[in-house]
């Protein structure tokens, strides 16, 4: 993000149950999270800024495109899901989320491991066991209601978009960017050799939302969620 920084005015702001920034609504939906960012392009006075996320964050902007029609420049989408897949659902549960508000926490500590300490640090609000169980229960909810989305709803977004995928991804398989790029309107795709969901920690990943922003929006703000 740095990268992107360098060119743009960049907004890099928590999103709502994450960092510093706790959640008074006690559930998440994508639906929320893209209003949350109408809201906070209303609050900063933006015009048009372009919309850009990874995983969570894309779903966020893709959202962001479905609501709030023509208010983005662009939209930026990293491995993004366009409708909830068995091994979507799967991979889910082996991590230990089982079910929407429901979470395996010894599942969890496996799987996540030594990060899992660095993970909770990061979630500032959600300190104490207590709260850090409710924050998983809701993430659950998040992933596991995850929307089919219809290609008539996909054909109705109007701003420039790039999808962006790893190649081996193992959550969000290469058709989903796929179907995204074959059904918003002018969209363009980009496909990362070699990578897995953690593309975006690949230095090509920022050289091509760079080089995106810069063809089509180089005045542009970017906010990145």
């Amino acid at each position: 993000m740095p990268r992107l920084a360098d060119s743009f005015h960049v907004v890099a702001p928590d999103t709502r149950g994450h960092g510093r920034t706790a959640n008074p609504a006690e559930h998440l939906t994508y639906e929320l999270l893209a209003d949350d960012v109408a809201g906070l392009v209303d609050a900063l006075g933006l015009d048009r800024p372009v919309i850009a996320g990874y995983s969570d964050g894309a779903q966020t902007a893709l959202e962001f495109g479905l609501r709030h029609p023509g208010r983005a420049a662009a939209l930026i989408l990293g491995g993004t899901m366009s409708e909830p897949t068995r091994r979507y659902v799967d991979g889910l549960h082996e991590w230990g989320f089982l079910a929407p508000g429901e979470v395996d926490l010894a599942r969890i500590d496996v799987e996540f491991g030594d990060d899992l300490a660095d993970l909770r640090a990061a979630h500032v609000h959600a300190a104490s066991g207590d709260d850090w169980v409710r924050f998983l229960r809701q993430i659950a909810e998040l992933w596991l209601t995850l929307p089919a989305y219809r290609d008539d709803q996909l054909a109705t977004i109007s701003d420039p978009t790039l999808v962006i995928t790893g190649d081996r991804d193992e959550l969000v398989d290469i058709e989903q960017a796929t179907r995204l790029y074959r059904t918003i309107p002018g969209a363009e795709l980009a496909v990362v050799p070699g990578a897995g969901h953690g593309c975006a920690d690949r230095d090509v990943y920022w050289s091509l939302v760079l080089d995106y922003v810069a063809r089509h929006q180089p005045e542009a703000a970017v906010i990145h969620v």
